[in-house]
């Protein structure tokens, strides 16, 4: 069974791999097990970690399937144990682009107990940036972000959301979601970014409304960075309850940028041509 694949567009080299890689928190890291670039051999996601993981597949044994020399999925049909028909797709795009579409379909009710949403969530768990923050638009300037602490602060909603429609989490006995916990700051548009050394790596989104951030400054383990820790820089989409069912169908679409850092000009130029990309997408399907 071949358990990652190789892909290879312009500057980028990624290796997208399955559950099966023996992490430092055992065998649920599948997704991007390396992103680099010939500006930056340095793996951008942790060694033992991963970036762009699912949780609908999150050490649930999927599957890897090779479609072409740039493109391949991680599927998983549903079962008793988790009844989710899942396929992630990941596509290395020239020069510096990989594209990510998850799809799933819930046969089963999969939200929360108490909760009338249903949420979806990744995670990236960085490798030893200097600066641990996710950059995005607030408030019409730059803020600059990372949760104190795990588990504190640790949720960003969108400022064009109002706050009556943004979900409300059930009290809960005992350990919580640590990303149930949200800032009054919020953001203005669906992308963030973060530094690797001379590099940059943007997140865009689609279905802007469903989107959340979510961040930890541990959450990737220890740094190779003397007195530091690799942070999380992590996402999610909540599904509302008007608009989920069971044995519907959902499409959720992610532009991944990993190029030479530039500017905050640069960033925003990057986030709008992956917008119209990610519109001819959604035509094209």
């Amino acid at each position: 069974m071949l358990h990652c694949q190789l892909l290879q567009a312009g500057e980028i080299q990624v290796v997208v791999g399955d559950a099966s890689r023996d992490g430092v928190g055992g065998t649920q890291y599948c997704g991007l097990w390396s992103l680099t670039s010939k500006h930056r051999p340095f793996n951008a996601f942790g060694n033992s970690y991963a970036g762009l993981i699912p949780g609908e597949i999150r050490g649930k044994s999927p599957v890897l399937e090779c479609v072409d020399d740039s493109t391949c999925a991680l599927v998983r049909e549903a079962d008793a144990q988790y009844p989710v028909n899942v396929r992630a797709t990941y596509q290395a795009v020239a020069p510096y682009y990989v594209d990510h579409r998850l799809t799933f379909c819930d046969t089963k009710d999969m939200r929360r107990a108490g909760c009338g949403f249903r949420e979806v969530s990744w995670c990236c768990y960085m490798n030893c940036p200097e600066d641990p923050r996710i950059h995005f638009r607030s408030e019409g300037e730059w803020f600059r972000y990372i949760s104190p602490t795990h588990g504190v602060g640790s949720n960003i909603a969108p400022a064009y959301v109002p706050d009556r429609e943004l979900e409300v989490w059930p009290e809960t006995q005992g350990r919580r979601p640590f990303h149930w916990d949200r800032i009054d700051r919020r953001f203005d548009e669906p992308f963030y970014y973060g530094r690797l050394g001379d590099m940059v790596l943007i997140l865009i989104f689609d279905k802007p409304p469903w989107l959340r951030f979510f961040c930890s400054p541990t959450g990737g383990g220890r740094s190779l960075l003397p007195g530091q820790s690799c942070p999380a820089w992590d996402f999610e989409w909540v599904i509302p309850e008007s608009a989920y069912a069971v044995n519907q169908g959902y499409d959720l679409q992610v532009r991944l940028v990993y190029k030479k850092f530039i500017s905050d000009d640069d960033v925003l130029q990057e986030y709008r041509c992956a917008q119209e990309a990610l519109a001819r997408q959604k035509i094209e399907a």
